[in-house]
């Protein structure tokens, strides 16, 4: 983005940019508003908005970023730097996000594709549900966060998602909402919150949790985050499954060059349920890349491999052994840096899983694509 070429408007920004470097925020301000009256240089709207988030002015600051994420030629190393600005005014003044997403899925009951069984020494034959095939829909989502009282780092938050497919009994409702103070000394927070879930219309379960994350360690190449949640699980229409519910992760990631980086993830699950056969322990372990290709287009792309292993507490009441099961998955997003539509950048998400369940009845296969526009 070139420097507006008028020798007064050049004087002027100029002046602008010393008065900001200078730290006199409001006489920068002043200069850059009037030169807003004089051109629709995108520099300029954008030098603005720097200044005004300096002076916590963040909702005209978030406006004008904006319009300058809009400019078609922006290069995309800029929206880079502007989405950094618009992720710290998020923090501190709130904000609505909507996405959308086309979604693909070929077993979206998670259902063996086995279909003869033994239970009590009677071989059975299983017939899956008639709507458990390749099915595609829509999938609403949005985030709200809400700061109670700026700069006391307590906030609300909610987020929620719909998923919409053609048969209602497949349909799914998440939400997550609750409220949330900041720790600004260590870099952490604690959320006091509550989950839920519904499918095919009927309610799923209900989850009010504490949760404590953490940044453990920083540096510029380098970050170690922490986190902590537990609560009571309840299942309305299930109740042997209720449980007290635990969960301990860890999450790394390294700078390995100037276009890649490297993640490493992993957490501990114990649930304790009414029943033992559905308490379990549970390991997962998530190793990622990310790389970023320039030429010929900007696109960044991820990859991970989700490995997870759980143990059940005691013998199926069904099947006669204690369940354990090991899951396998690929996940592989592919993001353009350049491509925008009002402020939504479009992405591709493929990821494929397996369940294997030393009891049959278990163990499953999955695909999911998933085209996503946020």
């Amino acid at each position: 983005m070139a420097q507006p070429p008028d020798p007064e408007i050049q004087r002027a920004f100029i002046e602008g940019a010393q008065r900001l470097q200078a730290g006199d925020y409001e006489a920068a301000a002043r200069i850059f508003r009037a030169l807003t009256r004089k051109t629709d240089s995108p520099r300029v709207k954008l030098e603005l908005a720097r200044t005004l988030f300096l002076l916590k002015e963040y909702r005209e600051s978030r406006e004008l970023f904006r319009a300058v994420m809009l400019a078609p030629e922006l290069p995309w190393r800029v929206r880079d730097n502007i989405d950094v600005f618009l992720r710290a005014i998020d923090d501190a003044d709130g904000y609505v996000r909507f996405a959308v997403s086309m979604v693909s899925d070929s077993n979206p009951r998670n259902i063996t594709s086995e279909r003869q069984f033994t239970i009590g020494g009677i071989r059975l034959t299983f017939e899956p549900p008639a709507d458990n095939k390749r099915v595609t829909g829509l999938r609403y989502s949005m985030q709200v966060h809400q700061p109670l009282v700026r700069e006391s780092g307590y906030g609300g938050y909610f987020t929620g998602a719909y998923l919409d497919y053609p048969a209602s009994s497949l349909d799914r409702l998440t939400l997550d909402l609750g409220l949330a103070k900041r720790l600004r000394a260590t870099q952490g927070a604690v959320r006091a919150g509550l989950e839920a879930g519904t499918f095919g219309g009927q309610a799923l379960y209900e989850f009010p949790y504490l949760e404590l994350s953490q940044r453990l360690w920083q540096s510029p190449l380098h970050r170690i985050d922490g986190a902590l949640k537990g609560g009571r699980v309840n299942f309305p229409h299930y109740d042997h499954l209720d449980a007290n519910y635990g969960s301990a992760g860890f999450s790394a990631a390294r700078s390995v060059s100037h276009t890649a980086s490297a993640s490493l993830g992993t957490s501990l699950d114990l649930s304790d349920a009414r029943q033992r056969p559905y308490s379990y322990y549970g390991v997962t372990l998530d190793p990622g890349m990310s790389f970023l290709v320039v030429q010929p287009a900007a696109m960044l792309f991820k990859a991970s491999l989700p490995l997870g292993y759980r143990r059940y507490g005691a013998e199926d009441p069904l099947f006669g052994a204690r369940r354990r099961d090991r899951r396998v998955g690929i996940e592989f997003s592919a993001r353009s840096k350049e491509w925008r539509w009002m402020n939504y950048t479009p992405a591709l998400v493929l990821s494929l899983e397996r369940n294997a369940s030393n009891i049959g009845f278990y163990s499953y296969r999955k695909t999911n694509v998933q085209v996503v526009l946020e």
